[in-house]
């Protein structure tokens, strides 16, 4: 497998509501906000909302959903699920994030090619300004023997083998 490069995405929460639940380590939220995303293929702005869950074990959930408005004005929906693990840091406010983001673009658009494609992050936020980052990469299956035969034909540096 190959991680070819897609974008960076970056968010700060507006406002948002942080709870304890259960009277116990678990707590849940509800946050949203505003951020860019910058690359060479997607660029523009995102809205969100976030209600992630901390596990008893202090590791957060992000589970976010929201909208992506590109420069030329395509809009694509994202979903953003992982893992937010606290870092050990002398500050104790950043975690780092591991997540699996998912893209829907319009079909027969510029960016339905999205749709099949699977895509991971890695970033990490501060809870101290509420900012966070993840960079996203496409993951290119190189293990297989032909091409998909579904979706939207991505770029070529996005295309599988076989492709």
């Amino acid at each position: 497998m190959r991680l070819e490069p897609l974008f960076r995405i970056s968010m700060r929460y507006a406002d948002g509501a942080w709870i304890h639940p259960f009277g116990t380590a678990e707590r849940a939220g509800f946050g949203w906000g505003e951020g860019t995303v910058s690359g060479d293929v997607l660029r523009g702005d995102v809205r969100w909302a976030n209600y992630p869950r901390r596990r008893e074990d202090g590791v957060w959930t992000p589970n976010l959903r929201g909208v992506v408005r590109t420069e030329d004005g395509a809009e694509i929906l994202i979903s953003v699920h992982g893992q937010s693990v606290q870092e050990a840091t002398t500050s104790g406010v950043g975690r780092a994030i591991l997540a699996r983001v998912e893209l829907l673009g319009a079909v027969g658009g510029e960016f339905g090619w999205l749709n099949t494609s699977f895509i991971v992050g890695e970033g990490e936020i501060d809870a101290d300004t509420d900012e966070w980052w993840i960079q996203a990469y496409v993951c290119i299956n190189e293990a297989v023997k032909y091409p998909p035969a579904i979706g939207e034909l991505p770029p070529e540096r996005f295309r599988q083998t076989g492709s």
